[in-house]
């Protein structure tokens, strides 16, 4: 941040309302603080200089206290492979890089006290929370390669020495915090298209970035560059918001995402189980870390199959709305469920009719380091429910022949350690396959995921484990809020007496009731058709459009978006916009 461009009453209240209030809260979750200003020295960090991102003697010294074994030149060659050995100079690549070793590890050629041979060395002690040292530095100085010119991060967060999380924080007097601080971190990470303006070292080793205002806290990755990308984290879980404290009015949303992404034990979470890489739509390599809902729903689902005593106790159902990411908490869950010995040689079967879920799950297993066998035959998936092996077993029902579900399966496997998930587990044509399961895998536990529960639902599965409702999105911002808003359009026939008249010859054999029936058959349809009817509407829509949308889109992210017929675009287009019936629609 360069403070110097900042008005002083601006600077201060990002001081005094932002910064200081979360390095409070971190102090509070046992982080250790370093507080500085702009005349600093590498040393109070550290380091040896400023273009260093790493705190090397503290990589040093928990490289030790978690592999007590390692030797001092054990040690620096440990280090070398992290801070030096990098595969490339592009940021996602080594970063990709890094996240791998924190969570595969390294090895090096022998333990010299035991003499085992390629033994593992751990930059992170997941098990045990106490093994690494954490460290929040405010006003974090680094050095522009090639230039005299620094960053100064608001505050960087170290995990034994590793700067995994970069904080910019804005007061909220600013016009368009949020925007300012993504761009400030965009700029910090060399990620606008030019070069000599930031550090993309520092960001190897980040995992995810905040930006906040304290009433408004949002987080992204490397590979976030809009703010509509940005999420809250709303739910401090294991925690209540009710736990946190604040003032008179409900905990704001800095003190949320802190409690919830930052206390020690959910961050080594995160970085261990709920982040991965994908790509996207676009054939883009992208970063993600999950969002409340997904962490929340499944740290309950696999309390649940832990401490559950029967296969009904085991099961229930995850209520996530639409568009928040059922497929990733899938994976998520396979993922926490191999960290727990006692859950890690299950079989998880998934149950879906959708093929881009099928690619989706296939290419995210993969990405953690699992593989998917597709079942698209009863025969296939009865041989692969047989197996005794920890598979992950995708069942796609939409490739199932009916015939063959109503044959009632046999028992193929009467282990307990089977979990069957089931995607929009409301659909009707889960029910054969259903009683299928049931009695071919009869002591499996089973959770079904949807986004609009029924009765019938909770009868299947039971209760419920989490929810997130339609609701909820909106209030996060993810998803934008359908507003109705009424019209009315004169379909009023100018020539009554004329159409009656025709009416009546036309049809003058029917009987009364008859012609009743005619009457309403086909109006509405020659009605919504008619070309005035379509031109009415699509040019009341452009004009909406005109005055109420696109001067939002001009203002900056999250404008609306319209949707209309097709239709009645393409008849727009053949018709051409013509003059507005009379009387016009009425507002």
């Amino acid at each position: 941040m360069n403070t110097d461009q900042i008005p002083q009453h601006i600077k201060l209240d990002e001081r005094n309302h932002v910064e200081k209030p979360l390095l409070d809260q971190l102090d509070g979750l046992g982080w250790e603080i370093i507080d500085l200003d702009n005349k600093q020295h590498p040393g109070a960090t550290d380091r040896q200089t400023f273009t260093e991102v790493v705190m090397l003697p503290v990589l040093r010294q928990q490289l030790k206290v978690i592999n007590r074994w390692l030797e001092d030149d054990q040690v620096e060659e440990v280090v070398k492979q992290l801070t030096v050995n990098f595969p490339g100079t592009g940021l996602i690549e080594n970063n990709r890089h890094v996240l791998n070793l924190l969570l595969e590890n390294t090895s090096i050629n022998e333990n010299r006290k035991t003499g085992e041979k390629s033994p593992t060395v751990r930059f992170i002690d997941f098990e045990h929370r106490d093994n690494n040292r954490f460290i929040a530095v405010c006003q974090f100085k680094v050095r522009i390669l090639g230039t005299e010119h620094h960053i100064i991060p608001d505050i960087v967060l170290f995990l034994n020495g590793l700067p995994v999380v970069v904080i910019e924080c804005k007061s909220p007097k600013v016009k368009e915090p949020m925007a300012e601080a993504i761009d400030q971190m965009l700029r910090y990470s060399e990620q606008r298209g030019a070069k000599g303006e930031g550090s993309a070292p520092l960001f190897y080793y980040n995992q995810f970035v905040v930006a906040t205002c304290r009433q408004e806290a949002k987080f992204g990755t490397i590979t976030t560059h809009r703010e509509r990308l940005f999420f809250r984290w709303a739910d401090p879980y294991p925690r209540s918001v009710d736990e946190l404290e604040h003032g008179a009015g409900a905990p704001n949303d800095q003190q949320r995402l802190v409690a919830g992404m930052l206390a020690r034990g959910n961050l080594l979470d995160l970085i261990r189980t709920f982040t991965l890489f994908s790509i996207n739509d676009k054939g883009e390599t992208i970063k993600i870390v999950d969002r409340y809902q997904q962490f929340r729903a499944v740290k309950l689902a696999v309390k649940r199959l832990l401490d559950g005593r029967s296969p009904r106790e085991r099961s229930g159902i995850i209520w996530h709305t639409q568009g928040s990411g059922k497929s990733l908490t899938m994976m998520f869950m396979v993922r926490e469920m191999y960290r727990h010995s006692s859950l890690s040689k299950w079989k998880v079967v998934f149950v879906t009719d959708r093929t881009q879920l099928e690619q989706q799950l296939s290419e995210t297993s993969q990405s953690i380091g699992f593989s998917v066998k597709v079942a698209d035959s009863i025969r296939t998936l009865k041989e692969l429910l047989r197996s005794d092996s920890s598979d992950l077993v995708m069942a796609m029902i939409h490739k199932f022949r009916e015939t063959d579900l109503k044959q009632t399966f046999p028992e193929l496997n009467a282990s307990p350690h089977i979990l069957v998930m089931t995607d929009e587990a409301h659909r009707s044509q889960y029910a054969m396959l259903g009683a299928n399961l049931d009695k071919g895998i009869p002591n499996a536990a089973r959770i079904g995921y949807t986004g609009t529960p029924i009765d019938k639902t909770e009868r299947v599965f039971g209760d419920y484990i989490d929810r997130y409702t339609m609701r909820q999105s909106i209030e996060d911002g993810v998803t934008l809020e359908i507003v109705y808003e009424g019209r009315t359009h004169n379909a009023e026939v100018a020539d009554q007496a004329g159409m009656d008249t025709a009416f009546a010859d036309v049809f003058s054999e029917y009987n009364l009731k008859e012609r009743m029936e005619i009457l309403g058959y086909g109006s509405r349809d020659a009605y919504l058709e008619a070309k005035s009817t379509i031109k009415a509407k699509a040019g009341d829509m452009v004009e909406h459009y005109l005055t109420h949308v696109f001067p939002q889109r001009l203002q900056g992210p999250g404008g609306g978006r319209l949707k209309g017929s097709s239709c009645a675009v393409q008849d727009l287009h053949r018709c051409g916009p013509g003059p507005r019936p009379s009387p016009p629609l009425k507002k």
